[in-house]
């Protein structure tokens, strides 16, 4: 075996001391720098935690006062029966009702089941109603409590000349429905 020249003895020791350095730097630097990464990356979702929940804390007093609100209007949101079929019955009054008042004729009246949540009832009605009419109905459904949700409104005017003022509407209604004992 040749010596080696005092050049490549440079470049050999170069090269160990690079080969030292690079392990030095992943196996014990780059390690100490990630866990500081991540204790940092830690500490600051803990603070952006601690931030929203005092955020919260401060709106505890107008949680409450919005939650006695609701329990104190709750009331004019819900239909209160006995039962879900008399909670659709005066539900479908008061879309009859309505429409009438307005001065429309009312030809079909019906609950709805299908597709409607626990809790809910839901009414349709067939009428024959002028614009302004429909207009005054929708805003007393709209107005009057218990407050309703209008589902759908679907309007036609396929009539011969002579009856132009008059549109055929179907109408869909629902209410929520709070169980009441009965009186």
């Amino acid at each position: 075996m040749r010596t080696l020249a005092p050049r490549e003895r440079k470049l050999i020791a170069v090269g160990l001391l690079v080969l030292v350095v690079g392990l030095a730097w992943l196996l014990i630097a780059a390690p100490v720098l990630a866990g500081f990464q991540a204790r940092r990356d830690e500490r600051e979702a803990l603070v952006g935690a601690w931030r929203r929940d005092q955020h919260l804390l401060q709106a505890i007093p107008l949680l409450r006062a919005e939650a006695l609100d609701q329990r104190r209007t709750g009331r004019d949101f819900k239909i209160s029966a006995p039962s879900a079929s008399q909670a659709a019955e005066a539900l479908k009054q008061r879309l009859n009702a309505t429409l009438t008042a307005s001065g429309g004729q009312v030809s079909g009246l019906q609950e709805v089941r299908a597709d409607i949540p626990a809790g809910w009832v839901s009414a349709r009605a067939d009428a024959r109603i002028t614009l302004t009419q429909l207009d005054d109905s929708l805003r007393r459904l709209q107005n009057d409590k218990p407050y309703l949700v209008v589902e759908y409104t679907l309007v036609g005017a396929d009539r011969p000349q002579s009856q132009y003022g008059s549109l055929d509407v179907r109408l869909q209604v629902s209410a929520l429905v709070r169980a009441a004992p009965p009186r």
